[in-house]
């Protein structure tokens, strides 16, 4: 199964698809609305397993709409996220904060199996995520 992270902005998503089998990544950059978030989940319904984003502003729609499409969603806190770049920090980019957060997730459904998640994918538990996580693991909740 496939995993996706979208990287959020005002005007702009970035959106990642990782095959975690083949390495194999796909990306697509389109319009910060709910049309063309919605084309979006045409494309990927079915075959992505999770989609991760950041706890940014304007992540709440963007989260119930991936739901309402069938999405598993799981949210990330990009100060955490960012932080297990470590050293080897690159330039900040859309495109890079995508395809990393997509790597998060394919890591975190491998060793989340039996075990506790720390991405969230429950929306009550999520919602609270920025001021709740900052001092734990690097993305929280229950699944």
């Amino acid at each position: 199964m496939l995993h996706a992270a979208i990287d959020i902005h005002k005007h702009a998503f970035q959106a990642t698809v990782l095959d975690p089998e083949s390495g194999e990544v796909l990306e697509a950059r389109f319009s910060a609305d709910r049309e063309s978030l919605a084309r979006w989940t045409e494309e990927w319904r079915g075959r992505v397993s999770a989609v991760a984003i950041e706890a940014t502003t304007g992540w709440r729609w963007v989260w119930r709409e991936l739901v309402s499409h069938g999405f598993d969603v799981r949210l990330a806190e990009p100060v955490q996220a960012r932080g297990l770049l470590g050293r080897r920090r690159s330039a900040k980019t859309d495109r890079l904060d995508a395809r990393w957060l997509a790597r998060l997730l394919a890591k975190e459904m491998r060793q989340s199996r039996g075990s506790r998640p720390r991405i969230s994918s429950n929306y009550a538990t999520a919602r609270d995520s920025a001021s709740r996580w900052r001092r734990t693991a690097v993305v929280g909740g229950s699944g």
